[in-house]
């Protein structure tokens, strides 16, 4: 699927605008590689191919999952390929929670997964849980955001998780970010 640029114009009436596709990425959080491996053909099936992979990060600044899901878990994120609608995003939030239902067994989530999008200036993850710095999106979703970039770097925003606010994942979303530039690049020249 490909989408036209759109560019905003000096002294343009405001109105209603086309939205520039985004790129979408899952956070994984899980305690073991087989966690990880057993949930891809569901993701791949539903999003696309995976085009980007981090190195598994440590879960070590907050105790949130222990108590359903143990100790020793890391946060590993995919980035698919193919630009899409960021109005998507609730549904994607769904899906993902079906996985995590599946793989449970009625027994406890065995993995975590947050779905989201890069655009050009931010990741937004999707998530069941309101705050006042989350906007909702319909179906039980808010869209939340973890990173800004500015100043050629991402940041983490005040209201963001401490292991975002760190600044560890800010090197694989540079990565992703090259990919979107080029994905969008690519879908201008299309002719589209």
């Amino acid at each position: 699927m490909s989408f036209p640029v759109y560019r905003w114009k000096e002294g343009a009436v405001s109105g209603p605008e086309k939205v520039l596709p985004v790129l979408p990425v899952v956070s994984v959080i899980c305690g073991s590689p087989d966690s990880l491996a057993g949930v891809l053909p569901e993701l791949c099936g539903y999003f696309g191919e995976v085009i980007l992979r981090s190195r598994p990060f440590p879960f070590d600044m907050s105790t949130y999952y222990q108590p359903e899901m143990g100790t020793g878990l890391d946060r590993t994120w995919l980035c698919f390929a193919g630009l899409r609608d960021p109005s998507e995003l609730s549904r994607w939030k769904l899906f993902c929670f079906s996985v995590e239902e599946s793989r449970s067994g009625g027994s406890g989530r065995t993995v975590n997964l947050d779905p989201g999008y890069l655009d050009h200036g931010k990741l937004v993850l999707a998530s069941f849980k309101p705050a006042p710095d989350k906007v909702y999106m319909g179906h039980g979703v808010w869209a939340h955001t973890c990173l800004r970039y500015r100043f050629g770097d991402f940041c983490g925003p005040d209201h963001s998780f401490p292991d975002f606010i760190d600044g560890r994942f800010n090197g694989f979303f540079k990565e992703v970010k090259s990919l979107y530039r080029r994905f969008l690049r690519d879908s201008s020249t299309q002719g589209t």
